[in-house]
């Protein structure tokens, strides 16, 4: 029996114009694949995808009894509904036109240039779960090495909403004529769609992107991006990528909690980064608590944007690329640092901040100089 012919799109019109329901199913070890598919179908669940390097079937049903009848299966160790996640920033601020080119303050502040004739993340393989990027902006493309659309397949990963294209461009922006300059300017980037123009994804559509960073040898996976509940498959997930040696760098979340954290940021394995502003102080909106790791700046952070253009956001997610283009800066020194290394480097190096409850600033310069302390 070929697999792929298990995950074709059901040709049943009747099928196709109900209600479905998708369902995560987490696999046991040492199972015979072929097998459960067979039973997943005589239950009336649709097997969309098979997630191998994650063991995890992604099935569509048009009833709750149809998932409920593989609950029990003995070759199953659990199931979990499919959930929708939305990207939401407090800021997204006007298009700017090009100006006098000026560093950005973020890219300034962490001192990312002193290292730049040392190491500019050349090479280094870093995947943004995303909206998509535009690969064609100026600031970008010079880096671009192409990625996945896990919502269209068949379709390349272009950016229809922008935040991607701004992630992107804080990792590995190089286009000192407009200001738009990253961390790392010269790390490869990976578009990983899996958020639609409206900034909303599945569960069961992160879960395949993590599958394909794995499958392509991904070396840092940027998300920047969280929800409030836990879940199962995706701490699952994020265990396998852990031991897989990528380092996951998440985002802590945008709704001004105190004392709690988005997920995946909350799960140990990732590196969780908080927000702050020009003055140095916690981002208002961004989220603390027990998890978070280190802080980056995130708030008004001008880079690329939609049609070669630039504007200025502000989030959590900001946050996060800066913290992802410090890592790749450290991989292109020692390709075989591994994440509880790297998160290592990266607190004992950071500018500690007393407001903050001791989570440091991360510092590029000060990680490339406490790294090379280490290799003495």
């Amino acid at each position: 029996m070929n697999l792929s012919d298990w995950l074709l799109p059901s040709t049943n019109s009747r099928f196709q114009k109900r209600r479905k329901f998708r369902q995560i199913f987490y696999l046991r070890n040492g199972i015979h694949i072929g097998s459960y598919l067979q039973d997943m179908r005589r239950s009336g669940v649709r097997p969309l995808r098979y997630l191998s390097h994650l063991g995890m079937i992604i099935g569509e049903h048009e009833t709750n009894f149809a998932s409920q009848s593989l609950e029990g299966h003995p070759d199953v160790e659990y199931t979990e509904p499919d959930i929708s996640i939305t990207i939401t920033e407090p800021y997204v601020g006007t298009i700017t036109p090009v100006q006098t080119p000026t560093m950005p303050w973020g890219v300034e502040l962490i001192d990312a240039a002193k290292v730049w004739p040392y190491t500019r993340g050349r090479g280094v393989r870093v995947a943004v779960i995303d909206t998509g990027v535009s690969g064609e902006h100026p600031a970008i493309r010079g880096n671009y090495r192409g990625g996945v659309n896990i919502l269209s397949p068949n379709a390349d990963p272009q950016d229809f909403n922008g935040h991607g294209t701004h992630v992107a461009g804080i990792i590995a922006g190089r286009a000192t004529e407009s200001g738009i300059v990253g961390v790392a300017p010269r790390v490869y980037i990976y578009g990983v769609k899996a958020f639609n123009r409206k900034g909303s994804a599945n569960l069961s559509d992160l879960l395949s992107a993590i599958n394909w960073c794995i499958e392509n040898k991904m070396q840092i996976v940027n998300m920047s991006f969280g929800m409030e509940k836990m879940s199962e498959s995706m701490r699952q997930a994020i265990q396998i990528a852990h031991r897989k040696g990528i380092v996951m760098v998440a985002a802590s979340g945008n709704q001004g909690f105190a004392s709690k954290i988005d997920y995946p940021a909350r799960y140990p394995e990732t590196i969780a980064v908080t927000s702050i502003s020009k003055n140095g102080h916690l981002s208002q909106f961004s989220n603390m608590g027990k998890g978070v790791d280190i802080a980056a700046p995130g708030d008004k952070i001008p880079s690329a944007w939609l049609n070669h253009s630039k504007r200025e956001m502000s989030g959590t997610s900001m946050a996060v690329p800066h913290v992802t283009g410090t890592i790749a800066l450290l991989l292109y020194l020692n390709r075989s640092l591994n994440p509880e290394q790297i998160r290592y480097i990266l607190m004992q190096s950071s500018t500690k901040l007393k407001h903050l409850a001791g989570i440091g600033l991360i510092n590029a310069y000060q990680a490339i100089t406490f790294y090379k302390r280490l290799k003495r």
